[in-house]
């Protein structure tokens, strides 16, 4: 099973490919950054926020763009709530300046009230970027013959495509994309990252203590980290230890 933020990614990898474009996604932040190359060759980074339903998710702390470890210069908006995804594009600076606004008249409320925690944003507020895709730098309609490309390429896989020279055909080269779901894990003050795959079961850490090992189960896995961690045997059950990495924080266990 696929999260909502992976879907979300995947979706707007695909339309930047129908605009022309071509995106990839980085792994270096939490915060689902994507670079996106537009038509003429420059490229900057995107924070890709994603829902089924209801109200995309922040954080507070985003009112200040010195919290961004991305270095991103939008936001990227995606609605999988409709037949076919919906795309908003607002600038970092407009949205850090947006959520303070918000997060100012919260506080005021209540002074006892601290400025961290998620964050909700509605449509409304990003109304206004729908289908910016001149902002990217991407051409404003989707090119019919990019879209039969992107919408044939595999569940597993996605075209990167060479951005449009004249009238000559766009080169595809494939990228893997990584299906699993990312999880997360707080131990001892260490912060844990991993992939998780529901089906096999097997999960990865990624990032952090025992990066790069492989394990056949959550349990073992949560067990054998906590273990390397703390120098003394620790047995965890790796099913509440392992958290989906969404605002939520929902335990593993939640899709059993």
């Amino acid at each position: 099973m696929e999260d909502v933020s992976e879907q979300g990614i995947r979706a707007f990898i695909s339309a930047v490919v129908m605009h022309g474009g071509r995106a990839e996604r980085l792994t270096t932040s939490r915060r689902n950054p994507v670079r996106v190359w537009a038509v003429d060759g420059s490229s900057c980074v995107v924070r890709v926020r994603s829902k089924a339903a209801g109200d995309w998710k922040a954080r507070r702390q985003d009112e200040s763009l010195a919290s961004d470890d991305t270095g991103s210069l939008y936001w990227v908006f995606v609605d999988l709530g409709k037949s076919e995804p919906d795309f908003f594009m607002v600038s970092s600076e407009e949205m850090a300046a947006d959520i303070k606004g918000e997060v100012d008249l919260w506080v005021q409320e209540s002074p006892l009230r601290t400025r961290t925690g998620h964050h909700a944003i509605a449509v409304g507020r990003v109304q206004h970027g729908h289908n910016k895709w001149a902002a990217l730098g991407l051409n404003a309609e989707a090119d019919p013959e990019l879209a039969e490309e992107a919408r044939s390429a595999s569940s597993h896989r996605i075209g990167k495509v060479v951005r449009r020279a004249g009238t000559k055909r766009v080169a595809a080269v494939e990228e893997v994309i990584d299906l699993r779901l990312r999880v997360v894990a707080d131990f001892d003050g260490y912060r844990l990252s991993a992939r998780f795959d529901p089906t096999s079961t097997r999960l990865e850490i990624v990032q952090g203590p025992m990066e790069g090992r492989r394990f056949e189960d959550p349990t073992e896995a949560a067990s054998a980290v906590a273990t390397h961690i703390s120098g003394d045997v620790e047995v965890l059950d790796g099913w509440d230890f392992w958290e989906l990495d969404t605002p939520e924080r929902q335990p593993i266990r939640t899709l059993r």
